[in-house]
């Protein structure tokens, strides 16, 4: 376990990110599903770049989950929205939990992530008491890359994340 004992730009923030983290950590546990993290939280677990800006925490989980977690949000009234799109030819899903000003997004990782499947070979990290698997910082740069070549939103973003994870040991 790798723990990370620095606190991004938005400390108020990514305290709340945190405690709503582990609420669906522990929604996902009660299923049986075991989320692995990537996005911005891991860039910011790698860099430990303490300007970053935590907006919310992305769990990849596998798509024949999601429908389970929707229910458990339906019954403890939790607010979520399933987002699914057609981009490059692609068919792309996400289901967006939110409370408060705190996201947790659960995208399938069959769409996201075409590394090893195998939860044993996944780091855990630990942001003070939020302990989670993550990517290995090599996916995430291929993430990062393909998404700085391909968003409309928030490319130049991307491309200093990148940059910014090449440079980390």
């Amino acid at each position: 376990m790798i723990t990370i004992r620095v606190c991004p730009a938005n400390k108020a923030h990514f305290i709340r990110l945190k405690a709503f983290g582990n609420e669906m950590l522990a929604i996902c546990d009660g299923l049986g599903i075991t989320p692995v993290a990537w996005g911005g939280l891991v860039f910011f677990g790698y860099t430990k770049d303490r300007n970053a800006i935590i907006h919310d925490v992305d769990l990849l989980v596998p798509n024949k989950s999601i429908k389970k977690v929707m229910a458990v949000l339906r019954k403890r009234k939790i607010r979520y929205h399933y987002y699914h799109c057609t981009h490059h030819n692609k068919r792309w899903h996400a289901l967006v939990v939110s409370k408060g000003d705190a996201q947790v997004d659960l995208d399938p990782i069959e769409d996201y992530y075409k590394g090893p499947r195998s939860f044993r070979k996944f780091k855990t990290f630990d942001f003070g008491g939020f302990r989670v698997k993550v990517v290995g910082k090599g996916s995430l740069i291929k993430a990062y890359r393909r998404a700085s070549e391909v968003s409309k939103d928030k490319p130049g973003q991307h491309l200093k994340r990148l940059e910014a994870l090449k440079r980390t040991r």
